[in-house]
């Protein structure tokens, strides 16, 4: 699945949207990969959380 986060929400907003969406419909996913923008805190609340583990690549 690729998504493209909406323009009016900041991407860790929206990034809680898509892990709610993947866990609901995709629920073997383990692993995410992401931009840049998907650093720090927000790579920690989304393993806590879902159980994702996120591959930031550049």
């Amino acid at each position: 699945m690729i998504w493209n986060a909406i323009d009016n929400a900041h991407d860790s907003k929206a990034a809680y949207l898509l892990m709610r969406v993947l866990k609901e419909l995709c629920s073997g996913v383990k692993i995410v990969l992401a931009d840049g923008g998907y650093r720090g805190e927000l790579i920690e609340n989304v393993k806590t959380k879902f159980g994702y583990i996120t591959q930031v690549h550049s």
